[in-house]
């Protein structure tokens, strides 16, 4: 492994801050043509570099729905030989199915007839029930949950049941109603909705069969949370650097406030918990692509907890530091904030992936 970027990974990076930088990067209708034309999603892009560009993503706090087109939909559809252009996400948690991905890895990898040991199991009842069914003619039928970007989406990758076990079949979004979950204000963050999206006799074609789907999902999984937790790192970045800055120049009694220790000290703090989430994501972009398996899995989930709770904890230092200015709504820190709630439960709480993380550990 190496310990630094390459100079084509450090173009890659600030060339993405140039561009976030200016704010043209906002859900305007510009901003997909652009971002296909900078070339972010380009086969020849490795997680660490998604993860580069994921990391600015989260500096900017960027509304684009190309985080879940290259982590969710990505692996399924360049797995089916499918180019990755248009805006796409994936469906995988249903209301009576699996809720988070780690669960829909698990419900995968139990095939009717084999058990995840590999041995025959065709007297068992325990058979996958993914919460969305593939008719005989190929429409599907469920109601998916928690689906991010789908009101953004044109291709909708769906985990559903089908009779060998669990695919991955792609909808072609437009066919689909989403209906928001918690939308303006009331959203955790306004600019990353989630949605409901009933299937109901939808038209679908088979990306990926029972045989090789619980494997792109581990993948969607590992890429998703090295993203996100990149993204995290960024949040967190700005936030502390907004916080850093208002403390060198705002001044009391003929001082800077970041001379006293109760504003530096946090700083301090929250400066080595930034810098060392920083390097567990990049870690984790490189080990999903060098070493995949249970190596990548604790990678990403060790990522995944220091990189938001970074998060949360730069956007509390930020506001405690900007005093009564930080708690209004003129003050941007909230949206950061918010940003950095979302990622903290996406898909789970960090409680939740703490305990997962524990798990692997132990069973090692």
């Amino acid at each position: 492994m190496d310990f630094a970027l390459t100079g084509e990974q450090e173009a890659l990076r600030d060339t993405a801050a140039k561009y976030l930088a200016d704010d043209r990067a906002t859900d305007d209708g510009q901003a997909w043509p652009e971002v296909t034309d900078l070339g972010w999603l380009d086969v020849e892009l490795g997680t660490v570099e998604v993860a580069l560009l994921a990391e600015r993503m989260g500096w900017a706090r960027s509304p684009s729905p190309w985080w879940a087109t290259v982590g969710l939909a990505g692996p399924a559809l360049r797995a089916a030989g499918r180019p990755v252009a248009a805006p796409a996400t994936l469906a995988w948690a249903w209301t009576n199915g699996p809720g988070t991905l780690a669960e829909a890895v698990a419900t995968a990898r139990r095939r009717p007839g084999v058990d995840p040991a590999g041995t025959d199991a065709r007297s068992s009842t325990n058979t996958p029930g993914v919460g969305c069914t593939v008719a005989a003619d190929g429409t599907l039928v469920g109601r998916a949950i928690r689906v991010p970007h789908a009101l953004d989406a044109v291709d909708l990758v769906v985990v559903a049941t089908g009779p060998s076990g669990v695919e991955l079949r792609l909808v072609d979004a437009s066919a689909v109603r989403p209906t928001s979950a918690g939308a303006g204000g009331q959203a955790l963050d306004p600019s990353r909705t989630v949605s409901t999206v009933e299937l109901t006799g939808v038209p679908s074609t088979l990306l990926v069969a029972a045989d090789a789907a619980a494997d792109v999902l581990a993948l969607t999984r590992r890429r998703t949370l090295a993203l996100l937790a990149a993204e995290a790192v960024g949040v967190a970045a700005r936030a502390l650097a907004w916080a850093s800055g208002y403390a060198a120049t705002r001044t009391q009694f003929g001082a800077p406030i970041g001379a006293n220790q109760a504003v530096a000290h946090p700083l301090a703090e929250c400066y080595g918990q930034v810098e060392t989430a920083r390097s567990l994501a990049y870690r984790a972009a490189w080990a999903v692509d060098a070493e995949p398996g249970q190596v990548a899995d604790r990678a990403v989930l060790t990522a995944g907890v220091a990189a938001r709770e970074a998060a949360m904890t730069a956007c509390e230092v930020a506001i405690q530091t900007y005093g009564g200015s930080g708690f209004t709504w003129e003050q941007p820190l909230h949206h950061w904030y918010r940003r950095a709630w979302w990622l903290a439960t996406f898909d789970g709480t960090v409680a939740d992936t703490r305990a997962e993380l524990a798990g692997l550990l132990l069973d090692d």
